[in-house]
């Protein structure tokens, strides 16, 4: 009989042991299921975000990488040239026209938003979306891409040569003006 005190003791302390794991393991699945419900929470609540420049920087060029680097049937569709030659417009133009990189945007990215523009005729509303860019910052790297193209007119775009009245080239035998 006196050995029944302490086996009372032991289940006592197993059951306190039990209930303690068992109370601890169902505030963590209780924290878990309060930290998830925060998280989705969160989702709804508007709250200013820290995010990392570098993510976002990579994450906005996937438009550009899918449009341009995936190959050059895709280039040519998108942009209506193949990747060469826009590398190559790209190099004339921060080299002669001037055109930089922003902090957030490189001048590839500005290249292919400007001539998806017009080669598609798409709105900058579209374009914004897209590239998952400001209207602001649309318009900012069109325009600053027009203006490089402008000052590489003698470069890129042929002088006319004026047609003489007695030009004798049949092409032009519908443009002569009767007299």
């Amino acid at each position: 009989m006196a050995h029944l005190p302490l086996i009372v003791q032991s289940v006592r302390r197993k059951r306190i042991g039990l209930a303690v794991t068992i109370w601890l393991q169902m505030c963590t699945v209780a924290s878990w299921f309060l930290l998830t419900l925060g998280a989705i929470h969160s989702l709804h609540t508007y709250r200013p975000r820290i995010r990392s420049y570098i993510l976002d920087f990579y994450a906005k060029r996937d438009y550009v990488k899918r449009l341009v680097y995936a190959s050059d049937e895709t280039c040519i569709e998108q942009v209506r040239m193949n990747r060469t030659t826009f590398f190559k417009l790209c190099e004339m133009l921060q080299i002669l026209g001037g055109l930089k990189s922003s902090r957030n945007m490189l001048i590839d990215e500005q290249v292919a938003m400007f001539l998806h523009i017009i080669s598609h005729h798409l709105k900058n509303r579209v374009i914004k979306h897209h590239f998952n860019r400001s209207g602001e910052t649309v318009s900012r790297s069109f325009h600053n891409v027009l203006n490089a193209i402008i000052r590489l007119q003698d470069v890129l775009f042929k002088k006319p040569e004026p047609i003489t009245a007695n030009s004798t080239d049949p092409r032009w035998k519908w443009f002569k003006v009767l007299e």
